[in-house]
């Protein structure tokens, strides 16, 4: 008697989304699996909240956005140019 023994593998979904390996994989997991249609229990069916928001409200505002004044960037550019200053030990990096 032999036994299929399957192995579960992470799916190839990187930080940078690829669209088409999205759609091949959508269209294998359509084919090949039951695929629910349904929210676990307990799931709201639709998020409402001020901190829902999709990319086409974003475009919109620009409240998010901080702006730097020229103190702001003399203190960064200072900040940087004093890291800059310390030298570079590898063995202290680990």
């Amino acid at each position: 008697m032999s036994v299929a023994v399957q192995t579960l593998v992470q799916p190839d979904i990187q930080y940078h989304p690829d669209y088409e390996k999205y759609t091949a994989r959508k269209a294998r997991r359509q084919a090949t699996e039951q695929l629910s249609k349904t929210l676990p229990d307990g799931f709201p069916q639709k998020l409402d909240s001020p901190l829902v928001w999709e990319g086409k409200d974003v475009e919109k505002r620009d409240d998010w956005i901080y702006r730097l004044n020229d103190a702001h960037r003399e203190e960064i550019d200072a900040a940087l140019k004093s890291f800059q200053g310390i030298p570079y030990r590898s063995h202290l990096i680990q």
